[in-house]
């Protein structure tokens, strides 16, 4: 992922994304932004993310990476039943 992707999905500028680089938040891989990185940032850090004032769908596309929004009562999946 590059700077400006990243800073247009989570609703920040870029020099933003590159402060979140510098200070370890993300990490780096092959001159982009390691998608792994992304979605742990999204896990351990939502307080670092605009997440009310992003449009619906963005936050709909943040939510599938790995933000957890509260406002959501989404079950979580379970494979009981389908190993017997």
């Amino acid at each position: 992922m590059t700077v400006g992707q990243v800073a247009r999905d989570i609703g920040r500028s870029r020099t933003t994304v590159q402060r979140l680089l510098k200070n370890g938040y993300l990490r780096r891989f092959e001159g982009g932004i390691a998608e792994s990185s992304f979605e742990t940032f999204l896990r351990e850090h939502p307080d670092l993310v605009p997440y009310a004032k992003l449009a619906p769908a963005q936050r709909e596309w943040l939510v599938l990476n790995g933000f957890r929004d509260q406002a959501l009562a989404v079950k979580a999946p379970s494979v009981r039943g389908l190993l017997d």
